[in-house]
């Protein structure tokens, strides 16, 4: 059947109206529905209406073709306990007959003969003998309903056979000799099992079963109109059987077979609404109608008939008034069929205009993101509500070095930031993380536990989302982005330094993860051993949901690098950034820059000293450079003299390098070259080239000249020895939380396990398995916006692997320096582990509220609740609003229990 189209059926709506009028007495005012005031179970009892309307219409075409009274209780009866089937049977036979010859004269033909005797005349005639063949065309058909798979007992609708004579000029048969036809069947099992003890329909919806939605969709309407699709299908091929093989057998017939047709035929199936005041008594829902409805249908059917008999012989010829009967009456189930279909789509359809009428728009997803942040500041309370993921780096009492956000495009608007429940801890037990395979580097801080809830609508494309981070002018900090390995490891996949008004966008790209319930569906049939191994693949799936960033801060991990008080740099912008030129171009060993004076040395003589250290080393860098750059004049010299070729001086004389040493126009005596030693890779193993600064009256002398610095696996071949970090002691677990989520005492939270808990809930709770667990992956090309200068404008350039492997081997290369190769611990770290969960639709939002008649926003708060409450370890009821709870637990009355463990949360004592 062809799909809904809502212009084509108010046009048959109009013209349907303007004959129902006809039809009913003047005290009658049928109307559309969507004129007349009505309730919403108006619209169930106007999809039975027309349901039944329908069935009555088919039972009565089947009626006119040939089904008795008795043969309509013995179907009725067959549907009870087996299938009923109907089926058009034919046979066709072709045999010869004769030949007949005869003789066939043309017209005379008279021509003038001139002659010298005198004019003549001459009459000519030609005539041909034609040889004809005679064939005969026998046929039968035969319309009839069985049950089961016993055909042998059938109840005959419509039998017809008949022979015409076929006339051929060669005698080549013109039809197959025999043709026994595939039969065409149809199973009728659901309209005969829909009809009362007197045999009239008997449809209705049952509201109360958890399939049906709205008045459109149900299980019972769902099935009507698969079998009124099936017997649509089976009228359209019973027609081409009559069009397309059977009819052309009889060439010559000379009847007009576009009469042949249906259209004007009452269709009884009209979705119409009595208007008038409901006060009054008089109902909306006009049953009513139906039996003058048909009556209409079963007059102007007849009249059709009548019609076609009169132009259609009743012989025994192949196109006859009973075929022509047939078609029409089979051609107007068809119209039936789809008039059924498109009434019940047009109260959906009408459900939606309604809809959008009273919001005043059409919704989209993105009205639907907006919603819902306002949403979740009604619904739950304030410490537990979703917050945007956007964080100032910063230390207390200081202004923010920067921003780290997570931001989504929402459609065409602007990104904007996330919105996550978080449940924040300070700084507990340390957390390390590997530089390489023998470096690891402790680091303590604040730390969010981030659960972020997207969801998505049917044909709606993923959030496209970017971990952002920004840098103010003449600040910096380094950005760390992996994922968490256990309780105390973070793994960093990739590394940036942000400085100087830098803006790195980092995309994000979500996998969702089979929901608990698909999961469990997919195994159920499998083996133990592949059961086995799916949960292991599941595992890691799980675990790796736990995506993470963490945010050193450099400035403090510097001046305790250096020896310098806190907020030592602070105001020493020019010392910072020289500090990290040479830490990060450079990877001078911090020894030979930081403080070696007095402890209790004034804070200014402190910065003072490591300022001079600072200058003498870039005064040696230059003077490195200015040695490199003379050796390599002579190196270029030499080269030129070996080739006994004078260097051509350009205009005004001076040659491109100077002139060598000794040089007077001849070839110049080769020395040797001199040894080079760059500052950039190692320090000298003599005391440093440049004098300390005085010592203070109790400063202790000078120190040594440091040790070469171990350099990152990702610079130099072999590693240095390092001084490594020692990993804090194991601590023991709480006596009760073996297999739970969260840690107790003063050991760390064990982030790993909350995916399985999570997983765990989500098989419990999400009633609708609509939650998914998503694992989030950074995109392979970033972008990074960068001002070289004050005055000059920013500029955005990409970092795909090469440059991302490039700048992670400088942040990584500036770790290692600032903790000593891990022999210093961070102190000023900012660790965001986000889990993200996909609350997935199977329609878009408007058909979920429609045709699923669900409300969106309970589900998303439901999903909300549940990860709110595996995050916090509370129950539910503790995170809602007072004024919420009463309205939430009426819908999802699943999260009123309290969770197994509420006196334990994810940050080990249930609070935030």
């Amino acid at each position: 059947m062809t799909s809904y189209d809502e212009q084509q059926f108010e046009i048959k709506m109009d013209a349907a109206l303007k004959r129902v009028r006809t039809i009913l007495d003047n005290t009658k005012n049928p109307q559309t529905p969507a004129d007349v005031p009505h309730r919403y179970e108006d619209k169930y009892l106007l999809a039975e209406l027309v349901t039944t309307a329908a069935m009555a219409s088919a039972l009565q075409c089947l009626e006119l073709i040939g089904l008795s009274a008795e043969g309509l209780s013995e179907l009725r009866e067959w549907a009870r306990t087996r299938s009923v089937t109907l089926r058009l049977a034919a046979q066709e036979d072709c045999t010869y007959l004769r030949e007949e010859t005869r003789k066939v004269q043309s017209p005379e033909h008279v021509t003038e003969i001139r002659g010298s005797q005198g004019d003549a005349t001459r009459t000519d005639k030609i005539v041909v003998t034609i040889t004809e063949h005679f064939w005969k065309f026998d046929f039968n058909h035969e319309l009839v309903a069985y049950q089961g798979n016993m055909p042998e007992r059938a109840v005959a609708l419509l039998t017809r056979a008949g022979s015409i004579e076929i006339k051929t000029a060669a005698k080549t048969t013109p039809r197959p000799r025999t043709v026994v036809r595939p039969p065409l069947e149809v199973d009728v099992t659901w309209l005969f099992a829909h009809l009362d003890a007197d045999g009239r329909p008997a449809f209705t919806i049952d509201r109360t079963e958890e399939e049906c939605h709205t008045p459109r969709r149900n299980r019972q309407v769902d099935e009507a109109l698969r079998a009124f699709e099936e017997l649509h299908s089976w009228c359209s091929r019973v027609v081409s059987y009559f069009s397309n093989d059977l009819f052309p057998a009889q060439a010559e017939h000379g009847r007009d077979l576009s009469a042949i047709e249906a259209s004007t035929i009452f269709v009884p199936v009209v979705p119409l609404l009595e208007g008038g005041d409901r006060s009054e008594g008089e109902g909306v829902v006009p049953t009513a109608y139906a039996g003058a409805f048909l009556d209409e249908e079963r007059r102007s059917l007849a009249e059709k008939c009548r019609a076609l008999a009169s132009v259609f012989p009743k012989d025994a010829s192949v196109i006859t008034a009973v075929e022509a009967g047939l078609l029409v009456t089979l051609l107007h189930v068809k119209d039936v069929a789809e008039h059924l279909s498109n009434a019940v789509d047009h109260i959906e359809e009408m459900l939606r205009k309604q809809l959008v009428a009273a919001i005043g728009k059409e919704l989209t997803p993105v009205d639907f993101d907006a919603y819902m942040g306002f949403h979740h500041r009604k619904l739950v309370k304030e410490a537990y509500r979703p917050r945007p993921f956007s964080y100032a780096v910063r230390r207390p009492d200081h202004d923010p070095e920067g921003v780290l956000a997570i931001e989504a495009q929402h459609g065409s608007t602007m990104p904007d930031p996330i919105t996550t429940t978080v449940a924040w801890t300070a700084a507990g037990r340390p957390m390390s993380f590997p530089l390489d395979a023998s470096t690891r580097v402790s680091f303590t801080g604040e730390r969010h536990l981030h659960a972020w809830i997207s969801h998505r609508f049917s044909g709606q494309s993923g959030l496209a989302s970017s971990v952002v981070a920004r840098a103010r002018q003449f600040s910096s900090f380094i950005l760390l982005v992996g994922r968490i390995a256990s309780a105390d490891v973070f793994e960093p996949k990739f590394g940036v330094i942000v400085q100087n008004k830098d803006v790195v966008k980092i995309p994000l790209m979500l996998e969702d993860v089979p929901t608990p319930k698909q999961f469990r569906d997919a195994i159920e049939s499998l083996s133990p051993e592949q059961q086995r191994f799916a949960r292991a693949f599941r595992g890691m799936q799980l675990e790796s949901t736990l995506f993470a960033v963490c945010v050193v801060q450099i400035k403090p991990q510097l001046e305790k690098l250096l020896k310098l008080p806190p907020d030592g740099l602070t105001k020493e912008i020019k010392l910072t950034q020289e500090l990290l030129n040479l830490f990060i171009e450079y990877q001078i060993p911090s020894d030979l820059l930081s403080y070696d004076g007095p402890a209790d040395a004034s804070a200014a003589d402190k910065i003072a000293r490591v300022a001079e250290y600072t200058g003498r080393m870039r005064e040696m860098i230059e003077l490195s450079k200015k040695r490199e750059l003379e050796e390599e004049r002579e190196r270029e010299a030499m080269r030129l003299a070996e080739m006994n070729r004078t260097p051509t001086a350009p205009l005004g004389g001076a040659m491109p390098f100077g002139p060598p040493p000794g040089y007077a126009g001849g070839p110049v005596a080769a020395g040797p070259p001199m040894a080079v030693r760059s500052v950039m890779r190692s320090a000298p193993a003599a005391p440093p080239a440049f004098a300390p600064p005085p010592p203070a009256p109790a400063a202790p002398p000078p120190p040594p000249a440091a040790a070469p610095p171990a350099q990152h696996a990702a610079t130099q071949g072999a590693a240095a020895p390092v001084v490594r970090s020692q990993r804090p002691a194991e601590q023991p677990r709480h006596a009760g939380e073996s297999g739970g989520t969260h840690a107790g005492g003063a050991d760390a939270l064990d982030y790993t396990k909350i995916p399985g808990e999570l997983d765990r809930r989500f098989e419990e709770l999400d009633e609708d398995a609509a939650l998914h667990a998503s694992i989030i992956h950074p995109g392979d090309v970033w972008s990074r916006t960068a001002q070289k200068g004050l005055l000059t404008a920013p500029v955005t350039s990409r970092l795909a692997a090469n440059e991302q492997k490039s700048e992670k081997s400088k942040a990584f290369d500036l770790l290692d320096a600032l903790t000593k190769s891990g022999a210093l611990t961070i102190d000023d770290a900012s660790l965001h582990v986000v889990i993200a969960a996909s609350h997935c639709f199977d329609r878009t939002l408007l058909d979920t509220v429609i045709q699923d008649n669900v409300n969106p926003i309970e589900k998303v708060e439901r999903s909300l609740m549940i990860v709110g409450a595996t995050i916090f370890g509370l129950p539910a009821t503790e995170l809602l609003a007072d004024d919420q709870r009463e309205r939430f637990f009426g819908t999802s009355p699943k999260l009123r229990a309290p969770s197994d463990d509420p006196e334990k949360g994810a940050l080990g004592d249930g609070s935030s």
